[in-house]
């Protein structure tokens, strides 16, 4: 680009030009007077605009980017304490890195434009410094709170399992020593004596453990350091009686009693609970005095830079002051010099009138003229004339302003593009555009990843159907948001004008989900998350939840059933003596009682699924008892099943109920021969799961189970067999009994291909439990003991079992009192003092239950026998609990030997 040059003609000397200049010569002289003196004035006030612009101006916008600022940082401080993710405080950080950098940086550059005026100075760089130190502190002190919450957390969980291992050591050993001290049948006094003192013993390290894990408890969630102080004292105490008692204790326990004591001591370390509580009411404490030092720090800056903007706009207005007084002065001094120069000096107008013109024109050609030629600091002079030559100048100036503001708006949307760019190609989730008719116009790398689609497979301009088609190529299937599929080419229905969802699952089993929206222009954007994962964890609870509802409604049937088998075979047993002398008659009545009994033995399954069962948990060799139950699987399989076993030696023992366990296992290989027809092979593996586990595996070469139908297969009365051929409680007997044993459950099945059956349970702990040879038993005999007019109060709200129950205690040679709940119970004790023995039912009419009532009665009647019934499995240590329906020498003999409560 370049501008043409022009030449400027001289003045020729003609006598009316001569003549006309002398007469312009003074008003041209009085011109040149007056610009000079406007001259020095215009030079004075461009001086002081650029020293506002220079100074005051950019220290203004310093100043107030660094309030900005310093009220960000306000914002993060308070986000980045309550944060408890650590990759959420990392990500805060960062902001709070960055606008420190950008406050150091206008602090730097505000106090080089605007050094402080005041004597104690506006120190940014050292308030800014302690910002940041302050801030840096306050993530390390959040930190640290965070490790010690997640080792108290891992502390608190170990005393749990030690509470456990104190519970399993001393309670068996309570039992035992109580059942030897209330037996009847007489024993040694030597032995008598040491029972009692074991006793004593037992139960006082019983109540000091647990009153020792309730401290610790207590300092998990203490708030302040008074409290853990008190916490741990009390903590001290308690150990110390510990160690005091352990003399006292028997012998076969003082070991383990003493590891358990040992591990308690350890949580007064530097490592224990009330150490790591105290650590994090610390952390805590000096994060917040931290909080309020920076709102300090944070309120000093705010005052210097109030005082810096406060400067400037005063230095702003004592310039704006000075250039209103300069300009006034200057335009009077030019109005009179013009006047007089008028008057006098018309002489002079050749030399200074045709002298300036023709300097202004070559002044602004010339700029013009290096401005075309690159040279952008050139000023392009005569900007303030009102004529051609100011109004070129001054288009001229605008077009170089444009110019400028044009690449600078160039330069920054190149940045915006290249960040835009970098987070579609860096994103989780795969990011498609395509435009109104349907072409593909922006994608990221994700988006091929998730189809598997290669390079060749996507460009800029492919339609949409092109797209469905390769997909369908490669076996991918679409969904609906609610589950029914249609075809791939269905997917761009209706997504220009709605938002829509879509699901497609891909031939590697992943599910990916499309979410389009679309955009005012025409076409849409479309989000494709991949959703695997988060389905596969919907189904698993889905599961879980409708077995635990099915349990608990399997519960509750069972508890009412067993009440009406109560009743039931209560009343067939007073028929048994009158039916004696009638065969005919009494053959029936053992055909009803023997009903009953299955019908017992059904319910039992339905409380095995529903994990209610009552166990016996042993220490048990799982290869021996497989090994144990080979022959007797063999006979019962029959000769068209080839049995096979693979054990690998050495397991560790496993804590579990054997027969409950043998009957599983039984379950397994007779359910695998009915799918196999009475014909192929069956494979029993045992197989170490690291050293926590032991798996039991169970295969046969059957039919298999569709995959349908596998998630129903634990469900009470669900069978694949034919009508008659199955209860359908097997499997769910298997995976109530192995649930309550703490152990898992698992099938995998193909149609064709046989099933696998995994049963995981858990490795015992050194010591957990004796084996069942080492137990003594307390199930009474066969024999019937009669009472001897004692007073028995029954308490139950089934008032056809209530009478039952009744008949059945007062034909045992007791005298009976019935209530049908706790209220009525108390009015007839209160009746009646002389009530030597209170036999209640554990479900009683709200408020009551068979516990509260025992606790009221013996509240008015201090030392009470108690003997609780229950449909349901209850745990009551100290206490006698009977299983509905009680057989008649169980209930006879609890009589006898029921004592006193303690």
């Amino acid at each position: 680009m370049s501008l043409t040059r022009f030449r400027i003609a001289g003045a020729g000397r003609g006598s009316i030009k001569s003549r006309l200049l002398l007469i312009l010569g003074l008003a041209v002289l009085a011109i040149a007077v007056a610009s000079a003196v406007a001259l020095i004035a215009l030079v004075q006030i461009r001086g002081q605009v650029a020293a506002v612009a220079e100074r005051e101006l950019p220290a203004s916008e310093a100043a107030q980017l660094l309030a900005r600022i310093g009220e960000r940082l306000q914002d993060r401080t308070p986000a980045l304490m309550v944060l408890e993710d650590a990759d959420a405080r990392r990500r805060q950080m960062d902001l709070i890195e960055r606008d420190l950098q950008s406050l150091a940086s206008e602090a730097e550059r505000l106090s080089a434009l605007h050094p402080a005026e005041r004597p104690d100075g506006g120190d940014f760089a050292r308030l800014t410094q302690s910002l940041a130190d302050n801030l840096h502190q306050i993530a390390a002190l959040i930190e640290r709170q965070s490790e010690l919450s997640r080792a108290a957390v891992g502390q608190r969980d170990r005393l749990i399992a030690l509470r456990e291992q104190a519970q399993q050591i001393l309670g068996p050993s309570i039992l035992a020593v109580t059942a030897v001290i209330d037996r009847d049948t007489r024993v040694g006094d030597a032995v008598f004596r040491r029972a009692a003192m074991a006793q004593g013993a037992l139960l006082d390290a019983e109540r000091l453990f647990g009153a020792a894990f309730g401290e610790l408890l207590i300092a998990t969630e203490a708030a302040s350091p008074d409290q853990i102080r008190q916490s741990k004292q009390a903590f001290a105490r308690i150990h110390a009686h510990l160690l005091a008692l352990s003399p006292r204790i028997p012998q076969g326990l003082r070991a383990d009693l003493g590891a358990a004591t040992a591990q308690l001591a350890e949580q007064l370390d530097a490592d224990g609970v009330f150490a790591l509580r105290a650590g994090e009411l610390r952390a805590i404490g000096e994060a917040e005095d931290l909080e309020r030092s920076n709102r300090r720090i944070a309120s000093r800056l705010k005052s210097e830079v109030d005082a810096r903007v406060q400067s400037a706009n005063a230095n702003i207005a004592r310039a704006a002051t000075a250039m209103g007084d300069l300009v006034l002065e200057s335009t009077i001094l030019f109005v009179a010099v013009t006047v007089a120069a008028v008057l006098i000096a018309t002489w002079l107008s050749y030399l200074l009138v045709v002298r300036d013109i023709s300097l202004n024109l070559r002044g602004v050609t010339d700029a013009m003229q290096r401005l075309a030629d690159g040279e952008r600091r050139a000023r392009v002079p005569a900007m303030d004339r009102r004529d051609e030559i100011g109004d070129l100048a001054r288009v001229f100036n605008v077009f170089k302003d444009q110019a400028f503001r044009v690449e600078t708006l160039g330069r920054q949307l190149t940045e915006k593009s290249n960040l835009l760019l970098a987070t579609f190609d860096n994103m989780n989730d795969g990011f498609t555009v395509f435009d109104a008719v349907d072409r593909l116009i922006a994608w990221n790398p994700r988006f091929a990843a998730l189809y598997g689609l290669r390079d060749g497979d996507l460009a800029y301009g492919a339609p949409l159907a092109e797209i469905h088609r390769r997909l369908a190529e490669l076996g991918a299937l679409a969904f609906t948001a609610l589950g029914e599929e249609i075809p791939l080419v269905a997917l761009g229905s209706g997504r220009r004008v709605q938002i829509r969802e879509y699901e497609v699952r891909c031939p590697d089993g992943r599910l990916v989900e499309l979410r389009s929206n679309p955009v005012p222009s025409g076409g849409f954007v479309t989000i494709h998350i991949e959703v695997t994962e988060r389905r596969a964890m919907e189904r698993q609870l889905r599961q879980a939840q409708k077995m635990e509802a099915v349990g608990q409604l399997t519960g509750g049937i069972a508890h009412d059933f067993n009440n009406i088998l109560a009743a039931i075979q209560g009343n067939l047993t007073f028929l048994e003596a009158g039916l004696l002398d009638q065969p005919e008659l009494h053959e029936r009545w053992r055909k009803a009682m023997g009903a009953t009994d299955r019908a017992a033995r059904q319910v039992e399954r339905l409380l095995a699924f529903s994990r209610r069962q009552r166990l016996e948990p042993e220490l048990v060799d799982i290869n021996d008892l497989v090994t144990g139950m080979l022959d007797l699987l063999e006979y019962s399989l029959g000769a068209g099943v080839e049995l096979e076993s693979a054990l690998v030696p050495g397991l560790p023992p496993v804590r579990v109920d054997p027969g409950q366990l043998e009957n599983a296992l039984m379950n397994l290989a007779i359910n695998a021969r009915d799918a196999m027809d009475g014909e192929g092979r069956i494979r029993i593996e045992t197989t170490p799961l690291g050293e926590a586990e032991i798996e039991i595996r169970v295969e046969d070469s059957g039919c298999g189970i569709p995959q349908d139908l596998i998630d129903r297969v634990f469900e009470p009365f669900f069978t694949t067999k034919s009508n008659g051929k199955g209860s359908g409680l097997g499997l769910s007997m298997v995976y109530g009994f192995v649930r309550q044993s703490g152990g898992r459950v698992a099938i995998e099945s193909e149609p064709g291909q046989g099933s696998r059956v995994r049963i995981c349970l858990p490795v015992a702990r050194a010591g957990a439990l004796p084996d069942a040879a080492e137990r003594t038993s307390s199930e009474p005999g066969p024999d019937h003991p009669k009472g001897r007019g004692e007073t028995v109060l029954i308490v139950d709200d089934d008032l056809d079992l209530l009478e039952v129950t009744a008949a059945q205690i007062s034909a045992l040679g007791y005298r009976t009192l019935a209530a049908g709940d706790g209220d009525q119970a108390l009015e007839i004790l209160k009746r009646e003092p002389a009530v030597d023995l209170l036999y209640t039912d554990m479900g009683l009419p709200a408020p009551w239950n068979g516990v509260t009532l025992a606790e009221q009665a013996k509240a008015m009647k201090p030392g009470l026998p108690v003997i609780y019934t229950s449909a349901q499995s209850h745990h009551l240590p100290g206490r006698l609990l009977l299983r509905k329906p009680v057989p008649p020498d169980v209930l006879a003999r609890a009589l006898r030997q029921s004592p006193p409560e303690a």
